[in-house]
């Protein structure tokens, strides 16, 4: 019985997101359809696991389950590539299916070992390709984002690549399991739960940040376009100064920065400054990207509250005075440029 439990807990995972994207699918945008598929796979794939740790897999069943777990790791990349971009052929995306297909109609046909062989090396290398592609697309467009935006929590992909890194570290531990064999399991029912629920975990966690999350590629897309300014291109030295000058004296004398959700699109509306500048400008002279400098700037006005309030005011209150969207960004930046929390540092600040 708790055998069963543990064999079939990711199953009822990816069902479950699988019926609740289904139910949602036509509202959704490329991404999240792709990834709709992809939890349809992961629920044969696990009912397959399932049915192996439990009373075994007949040969069919052995191909459908060598298919889906080909087929999984180029799914997800896909959704991590229409995540981060606007693919040209988005169903061209679907042709790194194709080795896994091969591989499952070899091992129907020709059930011999060097089917398993082939597919065992086919896996490594797709974890390899998708861990560090799909890494780099995500690091790649968080530097966007945070070129966009000053505030980043719900835009960029932080969470989703530490579930990539997670999925690869389980992934080994699944190829390890493999290579151990059904029998192996036979006596040890917790080995099952080890192997198994850590992919019930990262599959119910993936589908519900990206389930819940509204923003979308074509969100960025918008917001980055919203105002390109006049061109600046080829400055001369002077010119260039008085245009630094210029959005300095916006940010930070006039206060922009406390300004909630502040983007980028704002600071070129309000000074008629091309935006692709305004981010080179933070960027070369700053050292930061637009969202670290905003963030440092709030950061300084909320230390500068920190240090006159008399005990009256909360946190909450301060890191909301200082243009932060919500506590967590406000103690996440606060941490990032002083090292501190910050009633650590009104503490340091006392005793000096």
């Amino acid at each position: 019985m708790l055998r069963t439990l543990f064999s079939f807990t990711p199953f009822y995972v990816c069902l479950f997101w699988l019926i609740t994207f289904i139910i949602h699918y036509r509202k959704f945008d490329t991404s999240k359809k792709i990834l709709t598929w992809f939890l349809c796979t992961c629920v044969v794939l696990y009912f397959c696991h399932a049915l192996y740790f439990t009373i075994g897999l007949p040969h069919p069943m052995e191909c459908l389950w060598t298919l889906c777990s080909l087929s999984v790791y180029p799914l997800y990349y896909a959704y991590i590539c229409c995540l981060v971009s606007r693919p040209n052929a988005p169903f061209k995306l679907f042709l790194i299916l194709l080795p896994g297909i091969i591989v499952a109609a070899a091992k129907y046909f020709l059930p011999f070992d060097a089917v398993d062989d082939a597919r065992q090396m086919l896996c490594a290398i797709q974890v390899f390709t998708v861990v560090y592609f799909g890494y780099r697309k995500l690091r790649t467009f968080d530097r966007e984002i945070a070129n966009v935006y000053a505030d980043t929590e719900g835009r960029d992909t932080t969470a989703v690549k530490h579930l990539l890194i997670a999925f690869m570290i389980t992934s080994l531990c699944s190829a390890v399991a493999n290579a151990l064999g059904r029998h192996y399991f036979a006596q040890n029912d917790w080995m099952v739960f080890a192997v198994l629920t850590p992919f019930a975990v990262m599959l119910f966690v993936l589908s519900y940040i990206r389930f819940t999350r509204d923003f979308s590629f074509e969100q960025f897309v918008e917001d980055s376009q919203e105002y390109i300014g006049q061109p600046t291109e080829a400055t001369p030295a002077t010119e260039e100064s008085k245009v630094g000058k210029s959005i300095d004296q916006l940010l930070v004398a006039q206060q922009l920065y406390l300004t909630p959700n502040l983007k980028i699109g704002d600071v070129a509306k309000a000074t008629g400054i091309c935006r692709t500048y305004i981010s080179n400008y933070m960027n070369e002279t700053k050292g930061m990207s637009f969202s670290d400098y905003i963030n440092s700037l709030r950061v300084e006005h909320a230390k500068t509250l920190l240090s006159q309030n008399t005990g009256k005011a909360k946190i909450v209150t301060i890191a909301t005075r200082s243009g932060f969207s919500s506590e967590q960004s406000f103690y996440r930046n606060f941490h990032k440029f002083t090292g501190m929390k910050p009633l650590e540092w009104v503490k340091k600040q006392h005793l000096e």
